[in-house]
C-alpha cells in the first residue's frame, strides 16, 4: 500500500489483532488505483478516486491564473469525498457491516450513509494540529473533518488525554472522547540485565520520526553538534521519511563538519525492521514540538532504550522523568542529560527497567486490544 505513518501502522496492527479475535475486518481506502487482497484474514479494499483528474483541473487553472481556485478546488474534493463516501456505504450495505471506524484525520468518507455504528479515532485532525501544534492549516480538509465530527460524533476514542482534549476544545464536542491508548508489544530482544548490550553502539544518538522540523529535526542537529565537540567518537543516527528533502535541506546544513562525518541517515525503514535499528541505540532523543501520541517513543521504552523528549502534554502522559526517561525543560539540557548517560552518571538499568515496566503495565498492546473489543462490543 506504500509508506505510511503512525496512524497506518496502529491500523494494520489493530486489524490484524481483530482478525485473530474473531472479527471480520475489512480496511477500506483509496487512491490511485483499484486494488484488493487479503492480509493474513483482514480484506483490504483501495478503490481510484478523482485526485489526478482533480490535479489536472487544479494545475490548468494555476497555469492561466483563472481566479476562484480556492472554491474550484472545494468543489472538486466535495465530489471527490462524496463518491468515494457512496461507494463505502454500498459496500457496508453489501457486507452488512456493524461498526464503521473513521480516522479523523482529512475527514474521510464524511457523507457515509449506513446503518452500522459510527466511531471516530482521534489520531489528530488537520484542525487539531493546526490550532495546538503549530501545523500549516488545511482550510479544505478542516471543512470536511468538521462536517464529519458533525455528523458522527456520538462515538469516539483518542489516542491519549491530551487528544481527547484538543479534540474536544477543536470541534466544540459535548461529549469528551474516551481515551484508549495505542499499544505496542514487549520485544524479546529485552531480555538481559545488562542496558549496554552487543548490538549497542556505544555513545550513539537516535532519532526516531519524519525529518521535518516540527518533530525537532533541527534541534537534534544542533544538540549533536554540542555533543560531538565534548565525546569525538560520538555518533548520531537518523531514521525517518526525507520529508521535503529536510536531510540535505536542513540536517546537512546544520551540522558541523565534524558532526556530519559521524553521522548515518539510514532512511525510512519498514515498520518490522525498526527494532534491529534502535536495539543499537545508546540514547534517543525526541525533541518534537508536538504529538498526540508518540508510538515511536513507546516503541523505544518497549525495548528499554532510553528516551530523552521535549516536554510537551503527549509525552509527559508516556514518560516521569527521571523514573523511564527523561523530559527536558529547555534545548541545553539535551546536552546535560546525554553527557551524564554516556559518563555513566546515570543508573541506566534503573531508568530501562521502569521503561519496559510502563509499556508492560500501561501501553500493552494485549491490554489495549481487550479496551478496543470491550468498546466495540458495546456498541453492539
Amino acid at each position: 500500500m506504500g509508506k505510511t505513518g503512525g496512524i497506518g501502522v496502529f491500523i494494520k496492527r489493530n486489524a490484524q489483532y481483530l482478525t485473530q479475535n474473531n472479527f471480520n475486518v475489512y480496511v477500506y481506502t483509496y487512491g490511485g488505483n483499484n486494488k484488493c487482497f487479503d492480509d493474513d484474514g483482514v480484506q483490504i479494499i483501495q478503490i481510484k478516486d478523482f485526485d489526478r483528474l482533480n490535479k489536472k483541473i487544479l494545475n490548468y487553472l494555476k497555469s492561466y491564473k483563472i481566479p476562484g481556485y480556492f472554491y474550484v478546488k472545494l468543489f472538486l474534493e466535495y465530489l471527490n469525498r462524496f463518491y468515494l463516501s457512496m461507494r463505502f456505504s454500498l459496500f457496508t450495505f453489501r457486507k452488512n457491516i456493524d461498526i464503521i471506524e473513521f480516522p479523523d484525520y482529512l475527514g474521510c468518507f464524511p457523507f457515509t450513509i449506513s446503518k452500522a455504528h459510527k466511531v471516530i479515532r482521534c489520531h489528530g485532525s488537520a484542525l487539531a494540529l493546526c490550532k495546538f501544534m503549530g501545523y500549516n492549516k488545511r482550510n479544505i480538509d478542516i471543512i470536511f473533518e468538521k462536517l464529519l465530527f458533525k455528523r458522527f460524533s456520538k462515538n469516539s476514542i483518542a489516542v491519549s488525554s491530551h487528544s481527547a482534549d484538543i479534540t474536544q476544545q477543536s470541534f466544540n464536542l459535548k461529549l469528551k472522547p474516551k481515551v484508549i491508548y495505542n499499544g505496542v508489544s514487549i520485544q524479546e530482544i529485552i531480555k538481559g540485565k545488562e542496558y549496554i548490550k552487543p548490538t549497542t553502539i556505544q555513545k550513539s544518538i537516535f532519532y526516531f520520526g519524519l525529518l521535518t522540523e516540527r518533530k525537532g529535526l533541527d534541534i537534534a542537529c544542533k544538540v549533536f553538534n554540542d555533543i560531538i565537540t565534548e565525546f569525538p567518537s560520538a555518533t548520531f543516527h537518523l531514521v525517518g521519511g526525507n520529508i521535503n528533502n529536510n536531510w540535505e535541506r536542513i540536517s546537512r546544513d546544520i551540522l558541523s563538519t565534524k558532526a556530519l562525518k559521524n553521522t548515518i541517515y539510514y532512511g525510512s525503514i519498514p515498520n518490522d525492521e525498526i527494532f534491529t535499528y534502535l536495539s543499537k541505540a545508546h540514547v534517543v532523543i525526541f525533541p518534537s514540538f508536538g504529538e498526540t501520541l508518540s508510538l515511536a517513543l513507546l516503541e523505544v521504552l518497549s525495548i528499554g532504550k532510553i528516551a530523552i523528549t521535549s516536554n510537551i502534554p503527549a509525552f509527559k502522559e508516556i514518560v516521569e522523568s527521571g523514573n523511564n526517561g527523561f523530559i527536558i525543560e529547555k534545548h541545553e539540557d539535551y546536552k546535560l542529560f546525554i553527557s551524564k548517560i554516556f559518563n555513566n552518571e546515570v543508573n541506566v538499568e534503573f531508568i530501562s527497567e521502569n521503561a519496559i515496566n510502563t509499556i508492560n503495565e500501561k501501553f500493552n498492546t494485549r491490554l489495549i486490544i481487550d479496551e478496543n473489543i470491550n468498546y466495540y462490543k458495546s456498541l453492539l
